[in-house]
């Protein structure tokens, strides 16, 4: 395809693609005869990533996909009347994914010179072409908006038990250092807490993993009922969880253990025919200014052992 002077039937055809919509063709035709076409078949390359450019592409028919690798499916579908090429052109840098014909495609290219030639020539061109870049934008910030969003959720997904909603440690490790940071920053109190099941090593063994499972789950989804939005429960150990309590000092620590030493000894699970009353041995401690993450932890555990030695089904601070 070459754009011939006076050719109405393909400068009707340009004239419905956004670039060149209200641009007077006849005035730009010295122009347009510059440009040349290709045809692509499905699968060919039409552009690589990471790699110089200096034309713009205008899809006239078919449909091309834009790839963040070459062997991925696409990320962007580009139809009759888009445009690639231009982020590279206009930003001075290598191209950003490799563009691939899904289907017999067929593109005008307007290599660098000639684009600036028609911004220079004709203002709705200009204004076209404006449009494009901020839609090319803002379709890209979606499209990072949802892979972060997608990651996001993929990551939460993986720091967090399926059966029972908590945390794993390595979130812990991650997450302690930054908020007890932020804490202090603030002058917010943070205390942490670990629950341990008390006699759960005597329901492995009674009753099996599975019941045990079962107990573990029930205990950790009501020790989360009693917690707010900002707290974070974490998978600590073999039936012990641990919790991590923003603004919450001592004195309110203990109102929270209350509530989940209440909740857990009228836990009934009936459908595992336990008729045993469930209690929990807890540690408490409020981050001091001295403290890091290890050693607010390590405070913690000793005082949870305290309250094991002790018979359990108590709390130490």
């Amino acid at each position: 395809m070459t754009i011939a002077p006076g050719d109405t039937r393909q400068l009707s055809t340009l004239s419905r693609l956004g670039l060149f919509g209200a641009v007077d063709l006849e005035q730009c035709s010295e122009l347009l005869v510059k440009c040349s076409s290709k045809s692509l078949n499905p699968g060919q390359m039409l552009l690589y990533k990471d790699q110089e450019n200096h034309s713009m592409y205008v899809i006239v028919d078919g449909h091309l996909g834009m790839h963040l690798q070459e062997d991925a499916s696409a990320v962007v579908t580009l139809n009759p009347g888009d445009t690639v090429g231009e982020m590279s052109v206009i930003g001075g840098q290598a191209t950003s994914a490799f563009v691939i014909a899904q289907s017999n495609c067929k593109v005008l290219e307007i290599p660098e010179k000639l684009l600036w030639e028609f911004v220079s020539s004709d203002l709705n061109f200009a204004k076209n072409l404006m449009k494009l870049f901020v839609k090319r934008m803002l379709d890209l910030n979606r499209l990072l908006y949802q892979r972060m969003h997608e990651e996001a959720r993929s990551k939460i997904k993986a720091e967090k038990d399926q059966a029972t909603g908590l945390y794993n440690m390595e979130w812990m490790k991650e997450t302690l250092p930054y908020e007890m940071t932020r804490c202090a920053m603030r002058n917010r109190a943070l205390s942490i807490m670990i629950l341990k099941i008390d006699r759960y090593d005597n329901f492995v063994h009674s009753y099996g993993s599975y019941t045990a499972d079962k107990i573990f789950q029930a205990v950790a989804n009501a020790v989360q009922i009693q917690l707010r939005g900002m707290d974070m429960a974490v998978k600590h150990d073999e039936g012990c969880i641990a919790l991590l309590l923003i603004g919450t000092d001592e004195i309110q620590a203990e109102n929270v253990v209350k509530r989940i030493h209440k909740a857990v000894n009228h836990l009934v699970l009936g459908d595992q025919k336990l008729t045993e009353k469930f209690t929990l041995s807890v540690g408490v401690a409020e981050m001091a200014e001295e403290d890091y993450a290890e050693l607010l932890i390590a405070r913690t555990q000793a005082a949870l052992d305290r309250a094991v030695n002790d018979g359990g089904n108590q709390t130490s601070h």
